[in-house]
């Protein structure tokens, strides 16, 4: 306890230079803080909107509609394999579904659009859908109609309550002709999917492609989703082989790959900030001994032994850290929070160029303790690091040249 005291008095002998260090590692901190917290909002945001909200972490097909997905490699769904899966404690609901695409018509006006036939009393229940739902209500099983997107609806100049034709190809070549009420407007935050996308009761949707009975994917809604991979190990082991079972990381790989490839840059940066840190706290603990040395000397001549020393000088050092970390944690734990609660919108070119890549034009910061200790915990280490050289200059004083200093 008295070495840690004589410490916290030495860092302030200087006050100039221990701020100016500290001031290094609370900025550098406070930036790799915020940026963490961006990077992961980010990632969360795009797997909330692209996978729980839409695709589902795991997905079962018949064998081959992953590498070609149309209605001839839809599957027979047997109440067998219902079982089956929802025998896995970790599986909470099944949510059947078709997607396909057709030629849609209103007036005078065509567009293709993909359809996705649902069980409403399942999928809309989900807060990702439900709370986007901006005019007239969601289809039911009982009387059908279509949820269609805005910038689908604003194109076509289709209002709740107008009705669209349906023109394409069902299973086995069969003709699909329909035409279907819209019963409300849903706003999807991923541009692509907002600009073209109905969705349909089930049961419509199988009497449109003529599917009785068939399925193109079945979603399994899990209870712990950070789970997605055991599950699918769990699952496939004993899943026909007519069926494939594919969580969302195969399923959608080309996400996973971009959120790896920004999440490396990232670390490049975080790096790039650790080092400024490392190379301030070094010229500051070698500063500290040169200036020090005669000090060190006169110390050692009058017994004080080598090892207190160089415990004294890392205390210091640590000190001086540890203020910086301190007051980077307590000033960016406000701004943290309110980009959590506000997240950063953009406009103009950036978010035209955050559309062109299927994506809301938004930036929110994640909400997550979690690097609030390994963030300060790394700047230590650092600390640690960038006085060994220091401290063997301490270790290798000799006393009477030290004197004459």
């Amino acid at each position: 306890m008295e070495i840690l005291k004589i410490a916290w008095r030495n860092i302030w002998r200087n006050r100039k230079r221990t701020l100016i260090t500290a001031g290094s590692v609370f900025f550098a901190l406070m930036l790799s803080l915020i940026m963490v917290g961006l990077q992961n909002g980010t990632y969360d945001h795009m797997i909330k909107t692209s996978v729980d909200d839409f695709y589902g972490y795991i997905q079962v097909h018949q064998k081959g509609y992953h590498d070609d997905p149309t209605l001839l490699n839809s599957m027979e769904f047997n109440d067998k394999i219902s079982d089956y899966l929802l025998s896995d404690e970790n599986v909470k609901e099944l949510h059947p579904k078709i997607e396909t695409f057709s030629l849609s018509a209103f007036g005078e006006k065509t567009k293709g659009i993909a359809v996705i036939g649902v069980n409403p009393e399942l999928e809309f229940t989900k807060a990702g859908l439900k709370n986007r739902l901006i005019e007239g209500n969601f289809p039911d099983s009982e009387t059908g109609g279509l949820l269609i997107t805005q910038k689908y609806a604003e194109f076509m100049g289709v209002v709740v309550g107008d009705s669209i034709a349906f023109i394409g190809q069902g299973y086995q070549g069969v003709s699909a002709v329909g035409l279907y009420k819209v019963t409300g407007i849903i706003k999807l935050p991923n541009p692509q999917l907002n600009s073209g996308l109905a969705y349909m009761e089930i049961k419509q949707a199988q009497e449109l492609f003529s599917m009785q009975g068939r399925l193109t994917s079945v979603v399994l809604r899990l209870n712990d989703n950070s789970e997605f991979k055991e599950t699918t190990e769990r699952l496939a082991a004993n899943l026909p082989a007519s069926y494939e079972i594919l969580d969302w990381e195969k399923e959608m790989p080309e996400l996973l790959q971009m959120i790896e490839s920004d999440s490396k840059s990232g670390q490049i940066m975080l790096m790039i900030l650790y080092i400024v840190i490392g190379f301030g706290i070094f010229g500051t603990a070698l500063m500290m001994t040169a200036e020090r040395i005669k000090e060190f000397g006169v110390m050692i001549s009058v017994g004080m032994q080598k090892s207190k020393i160089i415990i004294l000088v890392s205390c210091e050092m640590i000190f001086i850290a540890l203020v910086g970390i301190v007051a980077s944690v307590l000033a960016s734990f406000p701004i943290i929070y309110y980009l959590h609660i506000n997240p950063i919108v953009f406009t103009g070119e950036m978010a035209k160029t955050y559309e062109a890549y299927g994506f809301e034009a938004i930036m929110p910061v994640a909400w997550q303790l979690s690097y609030y200790l390994k963030e300060p915990l790394i700047v230590l280490i650092i600390t640690l690091i960038a006085i060994i050289y220091p401290l063997w200059g301490i270790k290798n004083i000799q006393v009477v040249k030290a004197l004459k200093k």
